[in-house]
């Protein structure tokens, strides 16, 4: 009986390791300091970014974009290719995104 027990506590404990995924919508709910020039002129390039299997899109200036992300530690990574490049989140809790450069700001799951 104590084998199955520790199979199901192992289980559980690798499922709960393995969701490291930020599937969801994520609203901007305020401005940072780790911003653009122009997120800090009060300007806001990106007000919510929603992230799904593998790809996140996001609307920029009024145009839709999207990417590719990728997670690695405590930061995700978008892949939006041209003169954005690479745009950078830091993950702060399951809940909370601190974006940086042109994504800047505070971003809450909803």
């Amino acid at each position: 009986m104590k084998p199955i027990i520790y199979f199901f506590l192992l289980v559980l404990i690798l499922s709960g390791c393995a969701n490291n995924s930020l599937e969801g919508r994520y609203v901007k709910i305020k401005e940072n300091d780790r911003g653009s020039s122009l997120n800090l002129l009060g300007i806001n390039l990106v007000k919510e970014v929603n992230f799904g299997d593998e790809i996140c899109r996001f609307d920029y200036f009024g145009t839709t974009m999207s990417g590719k992300y990728t997670i690695d530690k405590n930061y995700v990574y978008i892949n939006v290719g041209g003169d954005l490049g690479t745009l950078a989140m830091e993950i702060i809790d399951d809940n909370t995104l601190e974006g940086e450069g042109w994504i800047s700001g505070t971003f809450k799951k909803q």
